[in-house]
């Protein structure tokens, strides 16, 4: 072999492997990223937008929300890590603060949310409806027809501020805990239930009584329900722009709204053979 073959031998040889080692370096340096945490909140008390059932435990908390969040995080180098353990207004602070870094569930022009980024569209609605006995359902068409009834709701329901302000024209009186609300509803004292379809199937499905009422057909109210990022988080341009092409994708509705079923029924299977309470009218 001719010193010039050689040279080019070497040459050749000593390219291919820089070429190699350079790969190397590369696969190594992207399998050696160090995940960042993304710490996530939502609704504490509000199935199926946000509940645990024994707190402050992070391995029984459920959310519509929570498969696709737990499918996003990986798929951009996050450890996801729930944070449950204040009271809701404390943790949309904490988020406003940058201490939380996404909000899984927030309505527009909602004051408690003010500050945070919205991420558009939203992908679930939380429709308000009417619950009622089934032999009265045909009383309510529209939201006037409310006017000359009496109402009850779950102090629990999360409503946007402008649905508040249309409630204080009517008749409707709070309670903390379900089991009181369709109290009255079955010993007479109210005539109706105004509360969010999804929530109050699942409670009412609870106490034994989702086949004792009515749901109304149609929505009064429709509040579309949003994911918020914190714009103090070192992430939230990179947040903002994966969650809104997140969303923008057909198959997201799809799925979330899929998986809001699944959790209706689940809570149906769940309850089958519950006792109602026995509600005696004075």
């Amino acid at each position: 072999m001719t010193k010039f073959a050689k040279c080019t031998v070497f040459f050749l040889l000593a390219t291919l492997f820089s070429a190699s080692a350079f790969a190397m370096v590369e696969i190594k340096k992207e399998k050696n990223i160090t995940k960042e945490e993304l710490r996530v909140t939502s609704f504490l008390d509000y199935p199926p937008f946000g509940n645990y059932a024994n707190p402050p435990y992070r391995e029984t908390f459920d959310s519509v929300f929570r498969s696709l969040i737990e499918e996003y995080a990986p798929k951009h180098n996050f450890e996801l890590a729930y944070v449950i353990n204040k009271n809701y207004p404390v943790l949309v602070r904490d988020v406003r603060r940058g201490e939380i870094d996404v909000l899984l569930g927030m309505y527009h022009e909602t004051k408690i949310y003010n500050g945070l980024e919205y991420i558009f569209p939203a992908v679930v609605n939380n429709p308000l409806v009417v619950i009622m006995l089934p032999g009265r359902i045909h009383e309510v068409s529209t939201k006037s027809d409310l006017k000359k009834l009496r109402g009850v709701m779950n102090a629990h329901e999360h409503i946007s501020d402008y649905v508040a302000g249309e409630l204080k024209s009517y008749n409707i009186k709070k309670f903390d805990k379900s089991v009181d609300v369709y109290e009255q509803l079955f010993t007479g004292k109210a005539d109706y239930v105004l509360g969010s379809l999804y929530f109050n199937m699942i409670e009412t499905s609870k106490l034994g009584l989702r086949s004792k009422v009515s749901f109304s057909k149609q929505a009064l109210w429709n509040m579309p329900m949003f994911i918020g990022v914190s714009k103090l988080s070192r992430n939230k341009k990179m947040l903002i722009k994966t969650l809104e092409a997140l969303m923008e994708k057909p198959e997201t509705r799809t799925n979330i709204n899929n998986r809001l079923r699944d959790m209706v029924m689940q809570a149906e299977k769940d309850y089958i053979g519950v006792v109602p309470p026995a509600y005696t009218k004075k």
